[in-house]
């Protein structure tokens, strides 16, 4: 069998009817990018039903139909024509023409000769003859490079295919969902007898107990709805006893509410007027804690100033000893000499302490005038003070220049000239400096004496400020005594009502609480009143309205309270009771009969496929381990034409969690070593050897389970001169038994042509077969279609 033709009509970039006529052997359809070649392939894939618009390069089936700017075609129609004369096909014609025909309004039509046929009516007809769905029959430049990446399952699959062994795993898989099925149903069956058989066993022995337990049961429902009236009559009267005790606790508590409103509005009021007495309590108390830091300042003053007139007056003392002293420097010149030294060595520390002090004094009398001014108002008594203040200033200003004169002086005399005899003859030379220190020490001691007298009026003066300050002290503290007092009286009020409020609200408390049980109560009466009529509606199956017109309430509740205790536990002895049990044991034992006949029937039927499966399994199992062995030398056989320095094998592949002996979880491996003496991951071949190896692993299946024809759609544009020879050579070998197509670029491709075809696109997007050459030894390419390509 072979394809004889191929007759494209509407289909693609195909706007006119075309026709491809093939021989058996190596075609080759040929022509420039976009001339529409593909669509040949692809217009065959169609035919022999695939429905996947992606594989046709689409995104719908209505996008096989031929459109450009100017026209559409409104239908698509695609025939091959196949030579059956070897009967491949199981029908009596020579010639099968299978059609495929779309329309732009959407369905398909299918044609077996001309005569219309479903699809499946096709896929039967191709199924056993090698060019059906699956078979890999058909390949194209994108699949020859994704065959040699899949995973060794995938690579399982494809082997299968193509040997025809997924039609049995389809089968088995059919097989196994029956079986699950078949499985379902006896654990449900035996479920269903287990049940009925529970319940067929006793239901003769409780035909005879259900008379019995009839008689018992009329006495009980009496007596219980005797009792149930007499029951629900109390709790209507405890129902009405709690309902006045709710509403007189809720009227009280009514009143408590408004009490506890009104003291917490006398609150309220007292917080405001407590608020702004507080307010001015707390200013009182800031300026008395202000009044007494500022009389503690005054108080320090004065005590400063009392010790600056020590100073001065010790100043004054030691101006007078130096003045005496001079005087006595007629004295020899050796004594005058060693007192100097000593007096000098006693009195420069001195002098530092008396300029240490006064700078001490000068700050604290520069920091009393600025408080002075910020707290007296008396401004002639604030001017007063501060020049009394700036003239003590300048003064103790001049003394410590004089001290540090002296000082200064009395460090640059040389020891050395103080001991020798020399010292006598500077002090003869200096008479006249003598004389004018003594009149220095006279001034100074004036002005010590001055500064004394004013320090002393300056004690005065803050002296006066003490009486006038406690004057103004007793005045605050009884303004200050009103006000916390006032306070206190307040505070002692807002505690009283805190009191009665808190009184109040546990009194509240507690009516609240008697108010909810209460409510609680009636909530028990209710649920209580709602399960005996419940109970009494549910057991004997009588609406209230007709138990209180057709029962009358017990007489004596403690007597029928026993009565039914005591009918109650005949019934307990009794168990469960069915008045139906004769008539329900006839229908389940004829249920019963019925399914256990079905068991039998399942039983068997699950063992006739368990053990199809197994033979399915065994089968699938010993075909593709028997037809690897032969597809892997195959392999290593077209490997090496392919790499002549390289070597590659296939490999039985487990998974993590199979084993080898369990078939499903095994898969197939390439090992390939192209040259380079060593194996190598698939991934990092470049797309020439990938294609290589692809084609190596489909020629090995190929030779196995041969086709009639195959079509391979530029599955050599990857390929160099050197590698295209060799695959060349797997084709002509190849071309011997089975029809082959090419689509393909290459010129060494189109040399080994026993027809060749061209495609080229016309203006307006139509693809045209512009030239058809059939050669019986050698093909030519008419110099027409080498001018079309050039």
């Amino acid at each position: 069998m072979y394809l004889k033709n191929i007759t494209l009509r509407g289909f693609k970039s195909f706007k006119d009817k075309s026709q491809l006529f093939f021989e058996p052997g190596i075609s080759v359809i040929v022509g420039p990018n976009g001339s529409g070649k593909s669509n040949v392939a692809d217009a065959i894939s169609w035919v022999l039903g695939e429905q996947s618009p992606r594989t046709l390069r689409g995104n719908s089936m209505a996008d096989v139909i031929f459109r450009n700017k100017n026209e559409e075609m409104g239908i698509a129609e695609v025939s091959l024509l196949f030579d059956n004369s070897n009967k491949v096909f199981d029908t009596e014609f020579r010639d099968v023409k299978i059609t495929r025909r779309v329309y732009t309004r959407g369905g398909s039509d299918y044609f077996i000769n001309s005569s219309p046929c479903r699809l499946v009516d096709i896929q039967e007809l191709i199924a056993d003859s090698g060019i059906g769905k699956g078979l890999h029959i058909i390949i194209n430049q994108g699949q020859i490079n994704e065959i040699a990446l899949l995973k060794p399952a995938e690579r399982k699959a494809v082997i299968e295919e193509i040997l025809g062994i997924s039609k049995h795993k389809n089968r088995r898989d059919k097989s196994l969902a029956k079986l699950e099925k078949v499985k379902n149903d006896i654990d449900r069956i035996n479920d269903l007898i287990g049940e009925i058989k529970i319940t067929m066993d006793p239901l003769e022995i409780e035909a005879a107990r259900a008379q019995k337990y009839s008689e018992i049961f009329n006495l009980l429902k009496n007596e219980e709805i005797s009792l149930f009236i007499a029951s629900l009559n109390n709790l209507n009267i405890e129902w009405e006893r709690e309902n006045d005790f709710y509403k007189k606790t809720n009227d009280e508590l009514e009143k408590v509410k408004n009490e506890i409103s009104n003291i917490l509005n006398k609150k309220n009021e007292l917080l405001k007027l407590t608020d702004g007495e507080r307010s001015d309590f707390e200013l009182w108390r800031e300026k008395i804690d202000r009044f007494n830091i500022e009389s503690n300042n005054i108080k320090n003053i004065i005590a400063l100033i009392e010790s600056k007139q020590n100073v001065f007056r010790t100043l004054k003392n030691m101006f007078s000893i130096d003045y005496t002293g001079y005087k006595a420097s007629e004295k020899k010149s050796k004594e005058v000499v060693g007192n100097e030294d000593s007096r000098d060595d006693n009195i420069i520390p001195l002098l530092e302490e008396i300029t240490c002090k006064l700078e001490k004094i000068v700050s604290l009398l520069i920091k009393f005038l600025d408080n002075t001014k910020k707290k007296v108002q008396d401004f002639k008594t604030v001017n007063y003070i501060e020049g009394e203040i700036s003239l003590i200033t300048r003064e103790v200003e001049k003394i410590s220049e004089m001290v540090e004169k002296r000082k200064k002086r009395m460090l640059d005399i040389p020891l050395d000239t103080a001991i020798s005899g020399e010292a006598i003859k500077v002090d003869k030379k200096n008479d006249s400096d003598d004389k004018e220190k003594l009149n220095k020490i006279e001034s100074l001691k004036e002005i010590c004496v001055t500064n004394l007298v004013r320090a002393n009026k300056m004690n005065l003066i803050l002296k006066r400020f003490l009486p006038i300050s406690e004057n103004i002290k007793k005045e605050l503290y009884c303004e200050f005594e009103k006000k916390n007092k006032s306070v206190i009286e307040n505070q002692k009020k807002k505690s009283e009502l805190e009191s009665q409020i808190e009184n109040l609200n546990q009194r509240k408390i507690k009516l609240e609480s008697d108010l909810y049980k209460s409510v609680i109560k009636k909530e028990q009466i209710k649920e209580k009143v709602e399960t005996i009529t419940e109970n009494i509606v549910d057991n004997y199956g009588e609406s209230v309205e007709y138990i209180l017109k057709s029962y009358n309430p017990s007489t004596d509740v403690n007597q029928s309270e026993n009565k039914v205790k005591k009918l109650k536990n005949e019934i307990k002895k009794y168990g469960n009771i069915n008045p139906n049990a004769a008539i329900e044991y006839k229908k389940i034992k004829k249920r019963f009969d019925f399914l256990s006949e079905q068991k039998r029937d399942l039983v068997e039927g699950k063992k006739e496929l368990e053990e199809l499966i197994d033979n399915i399994n065994r089968r699938i199992s010993d075909d593709f381990n028997k037809k690897f062995v032969e597809i892997n030398k195959c392999f290593r056989k077209y490997f090496k034409i392919l790499f002549p320095l390289g070597e590659g094998e296939m490999q039985l592949e487990k998974s993590n969690e199979g084993s080898y002996d369990d078939y499903d979880n095994i898969g197939v491996d390439l090992k390939v070593d192209i040259g380079n003496n060593k194996f190598v991951n698939l991934s990092l071949l470049s797309g020439g050897e990938k294609t290589l190896v692809s084609i190596a692993f489909l020629f090995s299946i190929y030779s196995i389970n041969p086709s009639p024809f195959y079509v391979f759609d530029e599955v050599d544009a990857s390929l160099d001169d050197v590698n295209i020879s060799r695959f060349l050579t797997l084709i002509k070998n190849f071309s011997e038994k089975q029809q082959i197509i090419l689509i393909t670029h290459q010129k060494k491709t189109m040399e080994i042509a026993d027809t060749i075809y061209g495609v080229t696109m016309q203006p307006q997007g139509i693809s045209k077969v512009i030239c058809e050459k059939i050669r019986e030894n050698n093909a030519e390419i008419n110099q027409e279609y080498k001018l079309s390509l050039e």
